[in-house]
């Protein structure tokens, strides 16, 4: 007896291989989709932790007293720290840097410089002489580190005659002031105004001068890349100097925490009652690239305090790789 067993259906058979198939691709579209997502959650994750380290800055939640203050880079050009960055404030002695600017570009680096009787009434007996004879460089370093009154009131008024055909008669100060406000204009110092060459009080209610951190910096970049014979006497805390009367000087640097700067290439300390506390300096985290360091209005310990803290930040700042 034959036994005939039942044959398959075509049909049912394509349909199941169909079905299997279709198993099969399902299985591998969702595998697909699994290692797609995970690789973008892996790149979302990458991406935002390096967002997080671009949008974090060691000056993140700085704050300091100064009512302005600043740190440029000035290589690149560009602003790391700002507060207040362009409000005007009073300059105080910072004022001395672009006495001194203004007055090599006037005279000629051999000048002799007199101490004229009428430069000795200014407030702040730092030591010089009447008559006493000064080469031109010694006495701008002088003067800028002990921020002598009596030596920027001479070097200007040396600069002034110079000016006036080099009559010693007329000597005057007012000139002097015009092109130090013409070269502050010049080199980009749009928001700044002098009155004197100190920066002295006028009066309880008027400063000698009137600048900006942006500004401060801004001089501080033209000093350093035009004259930096000029600030360079300001990165010691003491020196000695003879005038050529024979006269030997010891200026003592009014800035007091230069050791706490390093790679510092320029330093100079204001104060007035008016202004506060003023302190700029510029320094090389030591891969040559200065950078510049402005405060103002200050307290007068407060201008040291806060200009360390952002000098610590800039250096954490580089080390990032920034």
């Amino acid at each position: 007896m034959t036994l005939l067993l039942p044959q398959p259906n075509q049909n049912a058979l394509d349909n199941k291989k169909l079905i299997n198939l279709a198993l099969l691709l399902i299985l591998a579209l969702s595998s697909f989709i699994l290692v797609s997502l995970s690789i973008e959650q892996g790149r979302i994750a990458h991406d935002t932790n390096n967002l997080a380290q671009v949008k974090s800055s060691p000056f993140d939640n700085t704050n300091v007293l100064a009512k302005g203050a600043i740190v440029y880079d000035i290589g690149a050009k560009k602003i790391l720290y700002s507060k207040n960055p362009d409000e005007v404030l009073a300059l105080a002695s910072i004022t001395k840097i672009l006495t001194a600017v203004t007055a090599v570009e006037i005279m000629p680096k051999d000048t002799v410089v007199t101490i004229n009787k009428q430069f000795l009434s200014e407030n702040g007996d730092s030591g010089l002489y009447r008559d006493e004879k000064w080469k031109l460089s010694d006495l701008i370093s002088f003067s800028l580190i002990v921020s002598s009154n009596d030596g920027a009131s001479a070097i200007a008024g040396a600069a002034g005659a110079f000016l006036d055909n080099q009559n010693p008669s007329s000597i005057s100060l007012n000139d002097f002031i015009n092109v130090m406000n013409t070269k502050a204009k010049d080199i980009g110092m749009n928001s700044s105004q002098f009155y004197n060459v100190n920066g002295l009080d006028l009066s309880s209610t008027q400063s000698g001068a009137y600048s900006t951190a942006r500004d401060v910096a801004t001089l501080l970049a033209y000093s350093l890349q035009k004259h930096p014979e000029i600030t360079d006497a300001t990165r010691y805390d003491a020196l000695s100097f003879k005038s050529e009367s024979n006269k030997l000087h010891t200026a003592v640097n009014t800035n007091t925490d230069i050791k706490m700067i390093p790679g510092l290439l320029a330093s100079k300390t204001g104060y007035t009652d008016i202004a506060g506390g003023n302190l700029g300096v510029v320094f090389d985290p030591g891969i040559g690239r200065p950078i510049a360091v402005v405060v103002l209005g200050s307290t007068y310990d407060g201008r040291f305090t806060d200009v360390n803290t952002l000098v610590q930040k800039t250096e954490e700042y580089v080390a990032q790789g920034n």
